[in-house]
């Protein structure tokens, strides 16, 4: 059976590559800004961007879940989890190396081989980088795999109902409940920031929610176009809520990990769904940030920290929003060039990960919304 992908979801893939992206440059913007950015307006708006944008992360998973289901509805090949795990964990475990170099830079400890070498196992291990996200959709390719015919016999109401209900009260502890103090501050931290970032169950919600959209891709956009009006003002009825709740500091977190985004992150998902489908092309760039996300993704808050130490000298009598534009314009295009030209030699792949090539089925066919790209071309 030939698989195939309509291209709607090269658009959600861009731009949830550029919103992970959007986040880190915010985040930069206030640590090279530090002195010049108080309480006002300008940090209630980056905090907004921020806010919003932090959209990114769940919408991978999303993609991940909802190619498979919508590819796979029967039996999947002998080499499924072969052909995937070897362009995600090489990657995970180079950038994770290369990430010990800057972690290193910024403990202030010597470069020598034991320092380098204990951030590196902190960084694969322990998932102590942005990096995180690889072993997140890891955890999802392999459920996919081991329960796929036993999910299209569940109940979808039920099944999306209770997914719910488990990954907003796993979000709700590690939100409202303050790291325990008995275990340590130092070990208390990590399991509460970092490590609790992992494990599938925070993000169970958006698996299902995928699984459900790809399974039944017809009858979701369908869904979708008689419900325009929900569709259309539910990201900026939930987003103006979720400002409003910042303000009085509810939830204390400040990243898509809180619970807040279990119900963003699905009208966005849905707005991104029926825009597109009503779009009679899509652009070229957009095709190519897509083909290139995975690199992007992985490397762009690498060129962020040496933006950072290149430019904060010069910072102090630049506006922070220019700061905000040029960080993130440079950093986001650098890091599609190192995925395009890595992956122009044969060890490229493994150390920013694939880049695909459906920019150039775009150009060629002029792709239509309701239109499919072959799946020989796509690397979900």
């Amino acid at each position: 059976m030939e698989k195939k992908l309509s291209y709607e979801i090269l658009l959600l893939r861009s731009l949830s590559c550029l919103s992970v992206a959007m986040v880190h440059a915010v985040l930069f913007t206030f640590w090279i800004h530090e002195q010049q950015i108080d309480s006002g307006i300008l940090s209630k708006l980056l905090n907004s961007m921020r806010l919003f944008f932090n959209v990114g992360t769940p919408i991978f998973v999303f993609i991940t879940i909802f190619l498979l289901a919508k590819n796979y509805s029967d039996d999947l090949p002998k080499n499924f989890l072969m052909k995937r795990l070897k362009y995600l964990i090489p990657p995970y475990i180079s950038m994770g190396i290369i990430g010990s170099i800057y972690k290193v830079h910024e403990k202030e400890l010597p470069f020598t081989f034991a320092n380098l070498a204990v951030e590196s196992l902190r960084n694969i291990f322990m998932a102590d980088y942005n990096g995180y996200f690889i072993l997140i959709i890891v955890q999802f390719i392999l459920l996919f795999y081991f329960l796929h015919h036993k999910l299209k016999n569940l109940p979808l109401k039920i099944t999306m109902s209770v997914c719910f209900l488990i990954n907003f009260a796993y979000l709700a502890f590690f939100n409202f409940v303050p790291p325990m103090e008995f275990l340590g501050e130092n070990v208390a931290n990590y399991l509460w920031y970092t490590a609790s970032i992992v494990p599938f169950i925070g993000w169970v919600f958006y698996f299902i929610l995928g699984y459900y959209c790809g399974k039944y891709y017809e009858k979701f956009i369908q869904v979708l176009n008689n419900h325009q009006l929900l569709v259309c003002t539910a990201p900026v009825v939930i987003t103006l809520a979720m400002i409003a709740l910042k303000a009085m500091d509810i939830p204390q977190v400040n990243t898509s990990k809180a619970v807040t985004y279990l119900f963003l992150v699905p009208s966005v998902i849905f707005f991104i769904f029926f825009i597109s489908n009503k779009m009679k092309s899509i652009p070229n760039i957009i095709a190519t940030i897509s083909d290139h996300s995975f690199g992007i993704y992985l490397t762009h808050s690498v060129l962020m920290r040496g933006f950072r130490e290149l430019y904060s000298p010069y910072a102090a009598n630049v506006n922070p929003l220019i700061t905000l534009m040029v960080i993130y314009i440079s950093c986001v295009s650098g890091a599609m060039l190192i995925s395009y030209l890595l992956n122009k030699v044969p060890f490229g792949k493994y150390i920013v990960g694939i880049a695909r090539a459906n920019s150039k089925i775009v150009k060629q066919k002029k792709i239509s919304p309701m239109s499919a790209l072959p799946q020989q071309v796509m690397r979900p």
